[in-house]
């Protein structure tokens, strides 16, 4: 595990969508709470550790399908930097963006997907650098299925929307025309 010995931690809380009652699988059998399979995909994200993502630590499951993921948290965030509206050197931009690259790499390479990947998101420790927070939200939560809303900000989550449709828009009419 990466050591968390100066990490600052921080919780977040959000609700399962909850599964119809009297409801059985095609066993016969009662349907796994979609709070019990957030928490079993969560056990891999522990094991996921990069200086560039902030570790999670554990997950508690309360009543009526609450869970509150509790992770390494940085005070600032990118966020709070552009808001200051202080001029931010060309090198401190270039590293930045390094960093958040060299975290998405990672993140990649095993298979996992940002999803809510915004200023917000991108937190920066003590020494200035940069910690992905909530990684793995969209995965622990089967790709936003187990939930009832959207993973990510609308604002952005819209405009990938629309470039999608664009794009399948497109490709139809030229499938057409040719």
């Amino acid at each position: 595990m990466f050591p968390l010995k100066d990490a600052e931690m921080g919780a977040f809380t959000f609700f399962a969508s909850a599964l119809p009652h009297d409801v059985c699988g095609s066993n016969g059998l009662p349907l796994t709470p979609n709070s019990i399979k957030i928490l079993g995909r969560f056990q891999i994200l522990k094991t996921i550790t990069h200086p560039r993502l902030c570790q999670y630590v554990d997950i508690s499951r309360g009543k009526h399908e609450r869970l509150v993921v509790v992770a390494e948290h940085c005070e600032q965030s990118l966020e709070d930097l552009l808001r200051e509206r202080k001029p931010v050197s060309y090198p401190k931009v270039l590293c930045i963006a390094f960093e958040v690259l060299q975290g998405l790499q990672y993140m990649n390479k095993h298979g996992i997907v940002h999803r809510a990947l915004s200023p917000h998101n991108i937190l920066l420790d003590r020494k200035g650098h940069v910690k992905l927070a909530k990684f793995g939200l969209y995965h622990m939560t089967a790709y936003g299925d187990d939930v009832d809303f959207p993973i990510g900000k609308l604002n952005v989550l819209i405009l990938q929307v629309n470039n999608e449709f664009f794009r399948t828009y497109k490709s139809s009419l030229m499938l057409i025309f040719n």
